[in-house]
């Protein structure tokens, strides 16, 4: 074993790795007759293109042309790319023409369902368990506005019809099993899919439905997510009235929900954030049993539930996060999750024996033996810095580990600080290679899940509103003090990153708490809030309302406090050296926004970096850029936080 400084050692865990090992899993389907089971996976070395892979007795195949991209830009985040149809083939939405089409992956052959449109994008689709050629769908037409509707594509015409339309936001658009109802999720600004939805179902027949009806949901006060329909028509959805998104099931015939009170489980979140669209973390294998999801401070597990006794069993599988949910089987399921040491992976897993599981596709191929991770551990801690004190904040830790080396005695570790992005999002804790990039290296690592993290139910995540960049970044000293007074770090070499409202958070933080920062990096992060209401997307457009505003705040207190909360009015308290990484094509925070800021911490006296990525939008897709945007964090945070 070497003798060597912290941040200085040497580990198999590199930027090549990270850039070129990793591989996004994004969906999973299953297409239940035959058993395959298909999921969409990005390719960084291919510029980021997603591809859909089919799993069968055969093997594993690619099965999407390569001149297709499996991507949808639907609320600008996307996701829910595909279905698959009752008789096999796949219906899909191509990124680069924004077409609906349909794919056999026997063949390859590729059939367009819709007239190409760069203006109009498609996701979120659903196929009639009986007439096939019709498919439920969200769309987002960009014209002299962005309008958002539920359409129905007719595949024997490629004609689309409007199923519902008038709401600013669309989700979960679905058939039932029997074909004759749907459903579908609603809401309007200045909401968020986890402020305020609305569920609707509606009889349908041959392209037309019936008069919705509201089943659930309130504006600004009630969440609904996740409607999915029981194989006996029983439709289940989770809604946060509670406190918690707890599971409820509207009976087939009746008029009212009701709650599944699942005794234990009354302070767990049964989905998550809808950021991006497809989320699926419940599903029903039979008629009387569901399998479910839930998360406690910000951990994922997995449960059997019986739906008539309202009881559930934990079969102890070890999955910490959950991404998606597919089923097989009565007894089977896929499921796009993660473990404590083992990162993201496609799964097949019984439902009674996990030591019979199949990894169907790892998100990364290691050759690195688990002796080189870190442990990983939940920890909380006291609110100490700012004006809000009350409770605790929390964090995802793990300290400096690498079996070649140790420190010199009586050394304490420099410390990287890591805010999530956002805001409304948390980071959970299973494997995660990024962490353990600076953890082997001789760093200690804190990802800290600040006030208005998911994860820990509704009253922590409102407890962000109008305290945004103030409470958040409070959080990530508080833990940092937490991690000092405890003798875990040197407080002296405290580093911060993030990216996107991470990167903000960091920014705001070098500027509210300087003493305690010796460098930061921010990736894509917002420097003037102004400038981000004024350029961002329709989606995103009022997010910040309640993070920034109370109710009646007037005009100009609104331009006030978006003065006080950007960064760039006060990059002048900026003592720390600042990395600014940044996508050239960003739509949601632009490059302008980076380049002003620089200009101000170099008219200040301060030290900054610019780097620019041609053609990264708002996340780094391409693999050089992903490896090249890891060796300038490197590099910055030896410099700033080893001395090298």
């Amino acid at each position: 074993m070497k003798t060597a400084s912290y941040g200085t050692w040497e580990s198999p865990i590199t930027a090549d790795l990270l850039s070129a090992g990793e591989t996004p899993l994004l969906e999973v389907k299953v297409h239940e007759p035959s058993g395959k089971i298909y999921h969409i996976e990005g390719r960084p070395a291919e510029n980021g293109r997603s591809c859909i892979v089919e799993h069968s007795n055969e093997g594993n195949k690619d099965v999407l042309p390569s001149r297709f991209d499996a991507r949808t830009g639907v609320h600008e985040y996307g996701g829910a790319a595909f279905a698959v149809s009752p008789d096999g083939h796949l219906v899909f939405s191509d990124w680069g023409t924004c077409g609906v089409f349909s794919l056999d992956p026997a063949s390859g052959e590729v059939q367009p369902l819709t007239k190409p449109d760069s203006k109009v994008r498609f996701a979120s689709f659903h196929i009639h368990p009986t007439s096939p050629n019709w498919i439920l769908a969200i769309q987002e037409e960009h014209h002299d506005t962005v309008e958002n509707s539920v359409v129905a594509i007719d595949s024997s015409s490629k004609t689309v019809h409007p199923v519902a339309r008038g709401a600013t936001f669309y989700n979960h658009p679905q058939f039932s099993p029997q074909g004759d109802r749907v459903c579908w999720i609603q809401w309007d600004h200045p909401d968020m899919p986890w402020t305020g939805t609305t569920l609707f179902t509606a009889e349908w027949q041959d392209g037309k439905i019936g008069s919705p009806r509201n089943i659930a949901g309130q504006p600004g006060l009630e969440s609904i997510v996740q409607p999915r329909w029981g194989l006996d028509g029983t439709l289940f959805f989770s809604s946060d009235r509670s406190g918690y998104w707890q599971l409820y099931r509207l009976g087939e015939g009746t008029l009212n929900a009701q709650p599944l009170r699942l005794k234990g489980l009354e302070d767990a979140d049964f989905a998550g954030n809808e950021f991006a669209l497809g989320s699926c973390t419940h599903i029903p294998l039979s008629a009387n049993i569901l399998l479910a999801a839930f998360q406690k401070n910000a951990t994922s597990n997995v449960v059997v539930i019986d739906i008539e006794t309202e009881s559930w069993r934990d079969p102890g599988f070890p999955f910490v996060d959950v991404h998606r949910l597919a089923k097989v089987s009565e007894t089977r399921f896929a499921v796009i999750g993660t473990t404590r040491d083992k990162p993201t992976a496609l799964y097949q897993v019984d439902i009674d024996d996990f030591s019979s599981h199949q990894i169907l596709k790892s998100s990364a191929d290691l050759d690195i033996p688990d002796s080189l991770y870190s442990s990983i551990e939940h920890i909380s801690f006291p609110r100490v810095i700012g004006g809000y004190k009350d409770g605790n904040a929390y964090a995802i830790y793990s300290s400096p580990h690498n079996p070649d080396y140790r420190a010199q005695s009586g050394v304490l570790p420099p410390l990287v600080v890591e805010l999530h992005g956002g805001p409304t999002h948390h980071v959970n804790p299973g494997l995660s290679l990024k962490s353990q990039y600076w953890t082997s290296r001789g760093y200690a690592y804190a990802s800290v899940n600040y006030a208005g993290s998911t994860g820990y139910g509704r009253a922590y995540r409102d407890l962000l509103n109008g305290k945004w960049g103030i409470l958040d970044v409070a959080d990530a000293a508080s833990c940092v003090a937490h991690l000092s007074a405890t003798s875990k770090v040197d407080s002296s070499r405290i580093g911060i990153c993030g990216k996107s409202s991470g990167g903000y958070g960091v920014l705001q933080a070098l500027c509210d708490h300087p003493k305690i920062w010796a460098g930061g990096i921010s990736t894509y992060g917002i420097s003037s809030l102004k400038a981000l209401l004024e350029d961002t997307h329709k989606y995103e457009s009022h997010y910040m309302d309640a993070l920034l505003f109370k109710d009646a705040t007037s005009v100009e207190e609104q331009e006030q406090i978006l003065h006080n909360r950007s960064p760039l009015s006060h990059a002048g308290y900026i003592t720390a050296p600042v990395l600014l990484l940044q996508g050239t094509e960003d739509k949601v925070v632009p490059p302008s926004q980076t380049k002003e800021m620089e200009k101000k911490i170099l008219e200040n006296g301060g030290k900054v970096k610019v780097v620019m990525f041609e053609g990264e939008g708002h996340g780094f897709r391409q693999k050089q850029n992903i490896k090249d945007s890891l060796d300038e964090e490197e590099k910055w945070f030896r410099a700033t936080l080893v001395g090298e």
